[in-house]
Order: structure tokens, then C-alpha cells, then sequence
């Protein structure tokens, strides 16, 4: 969460790495939260389109990146959009049948069959057999 203010300065810095508006709202990947995430660990970005994927590769090249796509049947996302009551389900629900397949993944994880404590399991053992294999 930020201010317009810092939005704009970001914007004028060339900080932006990528934007994206969408139900009344701006969603923002900054270049100082990536770096100081990067500093702490490893940060997790949650994106939807591929465009945003290939936004934050180009730049930061020299990160080796571990996408996850996350799916699930439509009639499963259009509940949960609907049990979320944020007022904009057929917005929610247009934004996914638009939203385009990310082909070049590292794991594909259906959340409708896996819980989340095994997708953190998944997601995790893909991490580190990346880290090994890149020594």
C-alpha cells in the first residue's frame, strides 16, 4: 500500500516495473520492494499476467525466478470470487476468462485438489532442487 504521491515519484524515477489497474484499483511491482526483498529472502509476487512475469525477468535478469501458475476450473474461481463479496464478481470473473495461460512455469499447481500447506510443500522442494542444481 502506497500513497499517489509515492506512486508518482516512483513513476518519475523510472521505479515502476510494472502497472496494472483493475477493480478500481492500481497494482504496482516496484523496483526498491523487489530489491529489498531480494536483500531478505525470497520474494513471492503474486502475478496474473504474463506481460507482469516477463516485466519483472527483464528487470532483474540476473535472478533466477521459480514461477508457480496457480488454477483452478472456472465454476471453482467463480465461487470463491463470489464468497470473497467484493461487490465486482463479473469483473473478477471477465478478468479470468481473460487472463492468458502462463506456459513457461515451474510448477503448475490445481489449488481446487491441493490444500495450501502441500502447495507451500511443492513450491518449496522446487526451490531448492533449482538452488542444487545451480551450484
Amino acid at each position: 500500500m502506497t500513497t499517489l504521491k509515492e506512486l508518482a515519484e516512483l513513476r518519475s524515477a523510472g521505479e515502476v516495473v510494472w502497472e496494472n489497474r483493475r477493480y478500481e484499483a492500481t497494482y504496482v511491482v516496484d523496483a526498491p520492494g523487489v530489491r529489498q526483498e531480494l536483500g531478505e529472502g525470497i520474494p513471492v509476487l503474486h502475478l496474473g499476467q504474463v506481460e507482469a512475469i516477463d516485466a519483472v525477468r527483464q528487470a532483474f535478469p540476473n535472478v533466477r525466478w521459480t514461477v508457480v501458475a496457480l488454477t483452478c476450473p472456472r465454476d471453482v474461481a467463480e465461487r470463491r470470487i463470489v464468497q470473497r463479496q467484493t461487490g465486482d464478481s463479473w469483473a473478477r470473473l471477465r478478468a479470468w476468462d481473460e487472463t492468458e495461460s502462463i506456459t513457461t512455469v515451474n510448477l503448475t499447481i490445481d489449488t481446487s485438489e491441493t490444500p495450501p500447506v502441500s502447495a507451500a510443500k511443492l513450491i518449496n522442494q522446487v526451490v531448492r532442487r533449482r538452488d542444487a542444481s545451480a551450484v
